[in-house]
C-alpha cells in the first residue's frame, strides 16, 4: 500500500467529488495542542481527537469542538464556493485554512447576520488570495503507511 499524506496545517475541502458546496475541516493535531493551550479548545479534544480533527464546517460542527476561527462556517463555505467558480482553488481541493479564513474575513459583507452571508463583486476584485495563483495547496506529510495510520484512527 502507498503512504498515506495529512496536512500538516489547517485544511478545508469538499467532502467528496459529488459534494463540493459541502466543506469538511482538517485541523492536525499540533493546531489542536496550541488551541489548547490558547484556551481556544477544552483539553479533552486532545483526548478525543489524538491525531487531529476533521470537522464538518457548519456552525453545529464548530459548536461540537468549541471552534471559533473569527469567520463563520457559512462565509467560508461561500467564499470557497466563489474562488473554487473562478478557478482558484487547486484541482485536489485542498485549500490553506488560514489563507481562506483570512480572504473570507476580508470580502464578506456581514452587515446583517441575519441574512446568509454575500460577496460582493467589489469585493472579490480587490482581495485575491495570492494574485494570479489562487489559493495555496496545504503542505503535506510524507506520509505514513496506511495500516499504521488506519490502526491510529
Amino acid at each position: 500500500m502507498s503512504p498515506i499524506s495529512i496536512p500538516r496545517k489547517r485544511t478545508y475541502y469538499p467532502a467528496s467529488p459529488t459534494e463540493k458546496d459541502r466543506l469538511l475541516l482538517w485541523i492536525p493535531r499540533d493546531e489542536l495542542e496550541g488551541m489548547v493551550e490558547e484556551d481556544l479548545l477544552a483539553a479533552s479534544i486532545l483526548e478525543e481527537y489524538p491525531n487531529g480533527a476533521e470537522v464538518e464546517v457548519t456552525p453545529a460542527g464548530f459548536e461540537e469542538l468549541g471552534i471559533d476561527l473569527g469567520v463563520s462556517p457559512e462565509a467560508l463555505t461561500v467564499v470557497y464556493g466563489h474562488l473554487l467558480e473562478r478557478g482558484e482553488v487547486p484541482e485536489s481541493g485542498l485549500v490553506d485554512g488560514a489563507t481562506l479564513e483570512r480572504v473570507a474575513r476580508e470580502i464578506v459583507d456581514t452587515d446583517d447576520d441575519a441574512r446568509p452571508p454575500r460577496i460582493t463583486p467589489e469585493a472579490l476584485e480587490r482581495v485575491s488570495p495570492l494574485p494570479d495563483q489562487g489559493l495555496p495547496e496545504p503542505e503535506m506529510t510524507d506520509g505514513e503507511e496506511a495500516e499504521t495510520f488506519l490502526r491510529d484512527l
